[in-house]
């Protein structure tokens, strides 16, 4: 199904913001924590993780507000300046935190294109949401290595050696100013 995410589209419920994924994530999140449960106002949040350079602005812009997120580092929510929708967030994430987006999946035109690939934090999930038992689910985290196809271990391990090789390169430019 990698083609249809050619032309995957998605946006804000005022139509100011547009957006286009140009492939497909690298995993879909279902995440049941408390902090997703009160940030949304629901009982989970659907989240596809995708590379920011995959994720293209058509039109309108976004405006950004600094969270505090469970790891002490805050999250960066992406909303219409408008109708004040999240589209997505960007996490620390050991360090990739302006290089991998969690878009919204309901922000989506079609969202069932994206369906989770796993569900987590689900030891806090809602009592009467019940998952289907084909459905793969973790208490609280899971491991990448066991959990992401390899063709997303790649393209997360490509996104962690850019993120090293601009820390060098910063480091090195300090040193020579």
């Amino acid at each position: 199904m990698p083609n249809a995410f050619e032309t995957c589209e998605g946006g804000c419920t005022c139509g100011h913001l547009r957006y286009a994924l140009s492939s497909e994530p690298m995993i879909v999140h279902c995440c049941h924590c408390r902090w997703c449960q009160r940030q949304t106002g629901t009982a989970f949040a659907l989240n596809a993780l995708i590379e920011a350079d995959r994720v293209t602005l058509l039109s309108g812009e976004v405006e950004e507000l600094t969270l505090p997120s469970p790891s002490g580092k805050g999250q960066t929510i992406a909303r219409c300046p408008k109708c004040r929708v999240a589209v997505w967030s960007n996490y620390y994430m050991g360090g990739l935190k302006d290089r991998i987006r969690f878009v919204r999946v309901g922000s989506l035109d079609n969202p069932d294109l994206l369906p989770p690939d796993v569900h987590i934090f689900t030891a806090s999930k809602q009592p009467w949401v019940i998952l289907p038992a084909s459905d793969k689910a973790v208490e609280i985290f899971y491991r990448v290595d066991t959990t992401w196809s390899e063709a997303s271990q790649r393209r997360l391990e490509k996104l962690e050696e850019e993120a090293e090789l601009e820390k060098r390169w910063q480091h090195e430019a300090r040193g020579k100013t």
